[in-house]
């Protein structure tokens, strides 16, 4: 007997590198590495994320406002797992900051 629920596909993982950041960033304002080499840029920008990834996971639950990057709200909820028991889970929200007009 075929299940009737429809499976709905994963959406599509982009992933974005340290490297693709550090283009973006020359970009935005050529001026802010200096002279920085793009190997050292990228190893800056990996560590800030690494660092924010052990804030986020670090904390239980509450709010974080990342300058920049916008508000990360972290709850604990209680879900239904495997075999209909219930487990707790982290779910961590992120609410982009807007952008600021150019003038």
């Amino acid at each position: 007997m075929a299940s009737t629920s429809a499976k709905t596909a994963a959406p599509e993982v982009t992933q974005v590198k340290p490297e693709a950041l550090v283009e973006r960033i020359k970009t935005l304002n050529p001026q802010i590495l200096g002279k920085m080499p793009d190997k050292r840029a990228a190893n800056l920008v990996r560590m800030a994320l690494r660092a924010l990834s052990e804030e986020i996971n670090d904390t239980e639950e509450g709010r974080l406002r990342v300058a920049g990057l916008g508000g990360v709200i972290i709850r604990q909820v209680e879900r239904e797992g495997k075999y209909g028991k219930k487990e707790q889970v982290k779910r961590v929200v992120l609410r982009p900051a807007q952008p600021k007009e150019k003038v």
